[in-house]
C-alpha cells in the first residue's frame, strides 16, 4: 500500500463519544493504521473523549483539550492554534460538525449504524468529509435509509487492531507475553473479564452492574477451577476494594483498567474472555479467535451486539438478565417508541437489580458456570463475527482521513 508522502506531519484531531470504551479502542486502531500509511508520523491532538482517555495513554496523543463538541468557537480556536488539518470522530457527531464548520475535513466513524432512526438525522454529521459506517451483521431498513443519506458514505470492515502479536507490539509494549499452548476455555488458566467504560446514557447508578455481575463471575470461575483472572473496567478504587473483598479464596484476581494495547495483548493471551457485550470488544475477540462468554447487557446496543456474536459464531454462551431484572424482548418492543423508552426499561431493570443483589448473584453464578463449560465443549467458530464483518476497517478509515486531507488542498 502506498504511504502518504509529505514533508511535514499531518495534524489530526481525534474525538470519541463518552459512551463505553469502544470509541477509544477504535481511535487507537485507526491512529496506528494511519501511522503505517504516513512517511512522517502524524501529530495527534485529542478533544474531550473524557471516558476513554485513560485507555489512550499509550496511543501517542500529544495533547488533550477539554471542550464540548457543540462549542464551535472554541474548537475553531484549537484548530488555528494547533494547525489541525483533519479530524477523526468516533460516534461524536457534534465535534465532527464543529470541525467541519472550522474548515477541517472530518471523518466520522459510525460503529453502531444499526441503531439509528429518523429522529437521529439532525445529530448525525451527514455532510462530513467522509462517513465511515462499520458493517453490521443485520440492519433494519429505517437505519439503513438514515445512514445511506450521508453525502460521502463508505461502508468499512470492523475497526480492530492488526492480527498477530508481532504486528501489534511493534509500537506497543515489547514485554507483552504470548499465550502458551492451546486455549482451555472450560478450565481457564487465564481468564479476562471485561466491563468496559460502564457509562450508559442517563444511567442513574452504574455501580449496580459490577456489583451484580463481578462477584457472580468470580465465584463461577472458581467453581470452574480457573487460575488467574484479570478484571478490566472503569472501576473506581473504592469499588475495587469492595469487589476484592468478595474474591473467592484461592482465586488470583487482579483489578483495574488496561490501556488498549495491553488489553488486546491480555485478550490474545487468555483462555477465556467474559465480557459485557460491547461491539468493539466482541470484534477484537473474534479477530483473535478468543472463546467468549457474553455477560448480561448494560444497555440497548449490547442486546443486539450479543445476538450478533451468537449468530455469527454459532456459540451458546450468551447470558441475558433474568426476566425479573428485564426482558430483552420488552426492551426491543419499547424501542419502537424511541431510544429513550428502551433505555427506560433497562434503567428500571438495573434499579430492580440493585434490590436483588444476593439472589441475582446466585442465579448469575449458576448461568456463568454453564456458559464457561459450554465454551470449553462447543465446536464454535469464534472468528465468525470478524469473518462476517471483515477486519480491515482501521486501514480503510485511515485511507479516508488521507483522502480528506487531499480534498482540502494537500
Amino acid at each position: 500500500m502506498n504511504t502518504h508522502s509529505v514533508s511535514r506531519p499531518l495534524v489530526l484531531a481525534v474525538a470519541g463519544v463518552s459512551f463505553g470504551w469502544g470509541s477509544a479502542g477504535k481511535i487507537d486502531s485507526v491512529v496506528r493504521a494511519l501511522r503505517g500509511l504516513c512517511r512522517v508520523p502524524p501529530r495527534v491532538v485529542g478533544l474531550s473523549t473524557d471516558l476513554g482517555r485513560p485507555l489512550l495513554a499509550g496511543s501517542g496523543i500529544d495533547r488533550w483539550y477539554e471542550v464540548k463538541g457543540t462549542d464551535t468557537a472554541r474548537i475553531a480556536e484549537i484548530v488555528r492554534a494547533e494547525g489541525i488539518r483533519a479530524g477523526l470522530c468516533v460516534l461524536d457527531g457534534p465535534t465532527a460538525k464543529s470541525l467541519e464548520a472550522a474548515g477541517v475535513p472530518a471523518v466520522f466513524l459510525d460503529s453502531l449504524p444499526f441503531l439509528w432512526s429518523e429522529g437521529d438525522l439532525t445529530w448525525l454529521p451527514l455532510e462530513a468529509a467522509a462517513y465511515c459506517a462499520q458493517r453490521s451483521p443485520r440492519m433494519g431498513e429505517e437505519s439503513r435509509v438514515v445512514v445511506e443519506s450521508a453525502k460521502r458514505l463508505r461502508w468499512v470492515d470492523a475497526v480492530v487492531p492488526p492480527i498477530g502479536p508481532a504486528r501489534r507490539t511493534a509500537d506497543g509494549p515489547s514485554e507483552a507475553r504470548e499465550r502458551q499452548g492451546v486455549r482451555i476455555p472450560g478450565r481457564p488458566r487465564e481468564a479476562l473479564v471485561s466491563l468496559g467504560g460502564m457509562q450508559a446514557p442517563g444511567l442513574p447508578e452504574w455501580r449496580t452492574y459490577p456489583r451484580a455481575v463481578i462477584p457472580a463471575v468470580l465465584r463461577a470461575l472458581a467453581d470452574c477451577e480457573a487460575g488467574a483472572v484479570r478484571v478490566a473496567g472503569n472501576l473506581t478504587p473504592d469499588l475495587i476494594h469492595e469487589l476484592a473483598a468478595q474474591v473467592p479464596e484461592g482465586l488470583a484476581v487482579e483489578f483495574g483498567p488496561l490501556v488498549h494495547d495491553d488489553f488486546v495483548a491480555a485478550m490474545d493471551r487468555c483462555d477465556l474472555l467474559l465480557t459485557s457485550p460491547g461491539l468493539t470488544t466482541l470484534l477484537e475477540a473474534s479477530t483473535y479467535g478468543v472463546p467468549t462468554v457474553t455477560l448480561p447487557p448494560q444497555n440497548v446496543s449490547q442486546i443486539f451486539n450479543a445476538r450478533f456474536h451468537q449468530e455469527a459464531t454459532g456459540s451458546d454462551t450468551r447470558l441475558a438478565w433474568p426476566v425479573d431484572v428485564f426482558d430483552e424482548e420488552a426492551v426491543i418492543a419499547a424501542r419502537r417508541q424511541g431510544e429513550a423508552a428502551a433505555h427506560g426499561v433497562v434503567h428500571g431493570g438495573m434499579a430492580q437489580a440493585s434490590r436483588l443483589l444476593a439472589p441475582l448473584q446466585d442465579e448469575l453464578r449458576a448461568r456463568v458456570v454453564v456458559a464457561v463449560r459450554r465454551a470449553g465443549q462447543a465446536d464454535v467458530d469464534w472468528r465468525g463475527l470478524a469473518t462476517a464483518m471483515g477486519t480491515e476497517g482501521a486501514a480503510q478509515v485511515a485511507e479516508e482521513i488521507l483522502a480528506a486531507v487531499g480534498q482540502s488542498g494537500e
